[in-house]
C-alpha cells in the first residue's frame, strides 16, 4: 500500500507540472476570436466582390449601350456624307443648267435685240420692200404677220429662258438650304460621336478600375482563406490541448482522490489487521456475511496492475463460498430484487431518511420489492452473477443518492 502511495504521489506531480504548461480556456478563446476576425473580413471581401462585379456589369451594359449608339451614329454619319455628296454634285449641275439658261438668255436677248434694232432702223424701208416685192396683198399680210410672229416668238422665248433660269435658281437655292442643312446635321452627329467616344472611353477606364479592384479582392480572398485554414488549425489544436488540459485536470483530481483513498484504505487495512482480519466501525449497521469479514477490495479508488488506470470503487467486497447467506444489515423496505447485466442478482433496502444499502453479485434472491424486513433477516444468498469475479457479496451503503464509506455505518 505504501508503494501504491508513492506510485500515486508521482504521477499526481507529473500531472500537475503538465497541467500547468497546458494552455487556457482564455487561449482557446483567443484564437477563435481571431478566427472569428478572420471570416467576418472575409465576408465584408465577398460583399465588395459583389458590389464591384454589379458595378463592373453595369459598366460594361453602359459601353455596350454606347457602342450601340456609336454604331448607329457612324451609320447615320456616312449616310448624311453621302446625302451631302449628291446635293453637291445636285448643285454642281444646277449650277451647270444656271449658267446655260444663262447663256442661252443672252443669246436669245442679243438676237432679239438685233432683230428690234434692224426694225427700228429700216422700219419704213422695210415696209416699203415688203409692199414693192409682195406679188399680192396676201403675200403681203403674210410677210407682215411673220414679222409679228417673229418679235412675239422672241418675246416669248425669252419669257421662258427667264422662267427657266428663275427655276433653276430656285433649285440651287434649295439644294444650298439641304447642304447647309446636312452640314449642320453632319457637325452634330460628329460632336455627339465625340461625346459618346468620351464617354465610352470614360467608362472603360472606370471598368478596367473594377477588373484591377476584383483581382485585388480575388488575391486578398485567396490570402484570407489561407489564413482562416491556418487559424482553424491553431483553434483546432487549442482546443485539442485544451481538452487535453481538461482530461490531465480530470487525471490530476482522481489522482489526489486516489491518493487519499489510498491513505484511507491503507488506514482501514491496517485497522483490520490489529483487529485479527475483522471489520471494525462505529456505525449501527450489523455485517451483511455472517462469518465472513475479511474484505477484497475496500472503498475507494483502486489501481489496475496491468494497465495502470485507477476506478473508484463504490463499496466493499467480501469473498465468501457460493450460497453463504446474505443478511440485511438493518431493518427496511425492500426497494428492488432483480438481476442486472452488471450488478447481477441485487437487492436495494430503504432504511428511511435517504439512507439504503445495496447488496450486488448474489446467486439467489429470498426477498421481493415491497418486502419489510428486519436486521439480520436472510435476503440472497452469496454468488458471481453480473460483472464479477469470484463469489463474493459487494456491499454498498448509499446516502441521498451519493455512495459512502460502509465502514462509517458498519459497527
Amino acid at each position: 500500500m505504501r508503494k501504491l502511495s508513492k506510485v500515486l504521489g508521482a504521477g499526481l506531480a507529473i500531472v500537475l507540472s503538465i497541467s500547468m504548461a497546458a494552455p487556457s480556456f482564455a487561449d482557446v478563446n483567443n484564437e477563435k476570436d481571431k478566427l472569428s476576425d478572420l471570416n467576418a473580413q472575409k465576408n465584408k471581401a465577398a460583399r465588395q466582390k459583389n458590389e464591384l462585379e454589379a458595378s463592373k456589369s453595369d459598366a460594361e451594359a453602359y459601353i455596350s449601350q454606347v457602342d450601340k449608339q456609336l454604331t448607329k451614329l457612324a451609320t447615320d454619319i456616312y449616310e448624311t456624307n453621302q446625302k451631302l455628296d449628291k446635293t453637291k454634285d445636285k448643285i454642281d449641275k444646277t449650277n451647270k443648267k444656271l449658267k446655260s439658261a444663262q447663256e442661252s438668255i443672252t443669246v436669245q436677248y442679243s438676237d432679239m435685240k438685233l432683230r428690234i434694232q434692224y426694225m427700228y432702223e429700216n422700219g419704213d424701208t422695210q415696209m416699203l420692200d415688203l409692199i414693192l416685192n409682195s406679188e399680192s396683198i396676201t403675200e403681203f399680210l403674210n410677210k407682215a404677220e411673220y414679222i409679228t410672229e417673229l418679235s412675239q416668238y422672241d418675246r416669248k422665248m425669252l419669257h421662258k429662258l427667264k422662267e427657266t433660269k428663275q427655276a433653276i435658281a430656285d433649285a440651287k437655292e434649295t439644294l444650298v438650304t439641304e447642304k447647309e442643312n446636312l452640314v449642320t446635321m453632319q457637325k452634330k452627329q460628329k460632336n455627339d460621336k465625340a461625346q459618346l467616344e468620351q464617354l465610352s472611353d470614360s467608362k472603360k477606364k472606370e471598368l478596367s478600375t473594377y477588373v484591377a479592384l476584383l483581382e485585388d479582392n480575388e488575391a486578398n480572398s485567396a490570402a484570407l482563406d489561407a489564413e482562416i485554414s491556418a487559424q482553424e488549425q491553431k483553434v483546432a489544436a487549442a482546443e485539442q490541448q485544451s481538452i487535453d488540459a481538461a482530461k490531465q485536470e480530470a487525471a490530476r483530481k482522481a489522482a489526489q482522490e486516489a491518493q487519499n483513498a489510498a491513505n484511507n484504505n491503507n488506514n482501514n487495512n491496517n485497522n483490520n489487521q490489529n483487529n485479527g482480519g475483522s471489520h471494525s466501525g462505529n456505525g449501527s449497521f450489523g455485517w451483511p456475511c455472517p462469518g465472513y469479514t475479511s474484505v477484497s477490495s475496500g472503498y475507494g479508488y483502486r489501481s489496475d496492475p496491468f494497465s495502470g488506470s485507477s476506478s473508484f470503487h463504490n463499496g466493499i467486497d467480501i469473498p465468501a463460498p457460493a450460497g453463504t447467506p446474505v443478511v440485511a444489515a438493518s431493518s427496511g423496505t425492500v426497494e428492488w430484487a432483480n438481476l442486472n447485466p452488471t450488478a447481477g442478482n441485487w437487492i436495494g433496502i430503504n432504511h428511511g431518511n435517504g439512507v439504503y444499502t445495496i447488496y450486488m453479485h448474489m446467486s439467489a434472491l429470498l426477498v421481493s420489492p415491497g418486502t419489510q424486513v428486519s436486521a439480520g433477516q436472510t435476503i440472497g444468498l452469496v454468488g458471481t452473477t453480473g460483472s464479477s469475479t469470484g463469489n463474493h457479496l459487494h456491499f454498498t451503503v448509499r446516502v441521498n443518492g451519493a455512495y459512502q464509506n460502509p465502514y462509517d455505518y458498519l459497527n
